[in-house]
Parts: structure tokens; sequence; C-alpha cells
């Protein structure tokens, strides 16, 4: 009797640690899963018309971002902004408008970035053009220019 309950309590003991083991294996937090990813963007007009003007000028808006959130780059006439984008993103994009006053506006293609797993942080330009479309409306077309991971 007295050598079973030694063998007991090294089974009990055995079993708590690999218990503990997968446990602790099952709840570690999943490599590829990153934490949140930081976009720094910059959209710049590459040609605007607002109401007949030409000159270059910032885009009249960026979809989905407030203009409280963008800062000016006065030497290019291009807006930047930073925005937090949720664990597991793996692609974003960025749309503009760079043409105002016509019978339509529109917002026509985004250009679109990959995010490569456990990027923390992505920085990319996007250039804008817009151009009348048959049968009259304008419509802004952007591309990404450049862009970097960290």
């Amino acid at each position: 009797m007295f050598a079973v309950n030694p063998a007991r309590r090294v089974l009990a003991l055995g079993a708590a640690l690999v218990t503990t083991g997968v446990l602790s294996v099952a709840l570690a937090p999943n490599p590829a899963a990153a934490d949140a990813v930081t976009l720094n963007a910059t959209v710049d007009c590459l040609n605007y018309n607002s109401f007949g003007d030409t000159r270059d000028w910032y885009p009249i808006s960026v979809v989905g971002v407030p203009y409280a959130s963008l800062v000016a780059v006065p030497a290019t006439h291009a807006w930047q902004f930073t925005k937090t984008l949720a664990s597991g993103t793996t692609s974003v994009s960025v749309s503009a408008m760079c043409s105002e006053g016509h019978m339509y506006d529109f917002a026509g293609s985004a250009g679109s970035v990959s995010i490569p797993a456990g990027t923390t942080t992505v920085t990319a330009t996007w250039g804008c053009t817009t151009a009348p479309v048959y049968p009259g409306p304008w419509m802004t077309n952007c591309s990404v220019q450049s862009v970097s991971y960290s």
C-alpha cells in the first residue's frame, strides 16, 4: 500500500505537468497574428481639376479619412495621414478625389498594398489622376507609387 501511494503521486504530478505544458502551448500567442499595423500614407493628385482650374492642389477628399486626420504637405500639395489597421489586415487601399465642380465626379480605382505577415508599419505613397470619361463625368484613379515595410 505504501508503494502504491508514491506511484500515484508521481503519476498525478506527471499528469499535472503534462496538462500545464499542453495548456501553455495552447494559450501561447500565435506568431502569425501580429499586433495592429500602422499605416503612414501620403496621397497626392498628380493632376487636378476644380471647376476647370487645373493648377496643382490638394486632393479634395481621401475616402474614409476625416479632414481632421489629414496633414498638409505644402511642397507637393499632398495629404498625409496615419491610421491603425486591425490585426490580421492583409491589404490596404486608398481612394481620393482630384476633381470637383463637374456634373459628376467619381472616385474610381484604389491602389492596393499587400501587407506581409509580421509587418508592424506600412509607409506608402499613392498618386491619383483624374480625367473625363464618356459621357462626361470625371473619375479619379489612384495607384501605389512607393511602399516600404517594417
